[in-house]
């Protein structure tokens, strides 16, 4: 198992559909997620685990969340809905408090 990266937490943010006045989507919900494999994230959002930007292999950028995405990680997703006609979602994570 390749194990995630310490000291951060992962979160599924989902932003409203609709902009508002300043042109920007709002965010709405913030769902965190349980411990998931680095592997499994690499592997799902087709990140090269040789790239040299450690930030992509460390999967630390924002990615948008698609249907099949959203499937795989609903299981990983702490008191929430990924509800792609409701919002739209991606990836994120920030350092752990």
């Amino acid at each position: 198992m390749n194990v995630d990266i310490e000291g951060i937490e992962r979160v599924i943010c989902g932003f409203s559909k609709i902009t508002n006045a300043n042109g920007n989507q709002p965010l709405e919900v913030m769902y965190y997620l349980k411990p998931i494999d680095l592997a499994y994230l690499q592997k799902l959002f087709d990140i090269d685990p040789n790239d040299p930007d450690p930030a992509v292999v460390d999967v630390i950028y924002c990615y948008d969340i698609n249907e099949e995405q959203a499937k795989a990680l609903q299981p990983y997703v702490i008191d929430g809905v990924i509800d792609l006609e409701k919002y739209d979602f991606m990836l994120d994570c920030h350092a752990k408090e």
